[in-house]
């Protein structure tokens, strides 16, 4: 059972995302409230995952992701917000966000966002994938051709790909290699980096780029 906690100061989304997951057998809402502050007084136990919103009374969401992660050690933190703006995703992911979604997601794809992030991956929306693919593609390519040298050159070609948002399929034709052996320099590049998913990749370039 995944325990999840939902900090949202819209009363009629929080009540939605309450009501939706009421029957679920795989994940159980141990808190919900409309701010930070609130939620660690009422919160009894122990979340694996928070969904927090960035508007919140008081005290912005973004700048309490870290404080949320220390205080819950192994917490993983789901954005939930309008805000799609680069500055907003940029300082969340950096602060230890580990999925980023947009208000406009279905409920749905956020308990699938839940469960993939409760199991080590990370998710974003479409729109905020394009936009760090957007704003981090020249970087990002520099940044794994000329910096990281645990990469071979191999799984440097197919990470420039993957990072420009290209399908493994995609990638397979172009470097004229099958899916599976892309599938097998994927998993060769997150061992190296210590990561588990293609986003973490990316927000790991993010960051870097951004220093």
């Amino acid at each position: 059972m995944i325990n999840l906690g939902i900090i949202e100061d819209n009363h009629e989304i929080k009540q939605l995302l309450i009501d939706f997951f009421s029957t679920d057998k795989e994940i159980n809402v141990v808190g919900s409230a409309d701010y930070v502050e609130k939620f660690k007084k009422i919160a009894t136990i122990k979340p694996d995952v928070i969904l927090l919103d960035l508007s919140l009374p008081y005290k912005n969401g973004m700048d309490c992701i870290t404080d949320l992660c220390q205080l819950y050690q192994g917490v993983s933190i789901i954005i939930h917000s309008v805000s799609a703006d680069y500055e907003s995703i940029f300082k969340c992911l950096c602060n230890g966000a580990h999925s980023y979604l947009t208000k406009d997601e279905s409920l749905d794809k956020i308990r699938e966002t839940i469960m993939i992030t409760y199991s080590g991956g990370s998710q974003m929306s479409v729109q905020i994938a394009r936009k760090v693919i957007d704003h981090f593609g020249k970087q990002t390519t520099k940044a794994i051709s000329h910096e990281d040298h645990r990469l071979n050159n191999r799984e440097t070609e197919v990470m420039n790909h993957i990072i420009q948002g290209k399908s493994y399929k995609m990638v397979a034709d172009e470097l004229g290699i099958s899916i599976n052996t892309v599938r097998a320099h994927i998993k060769s590049i997150y061992k190296k980096l210590k990561i588990n998913s293609n986003i973490e990749l990316a927000n790991f370039y993010i960051k870097r780029a951004g220093k």
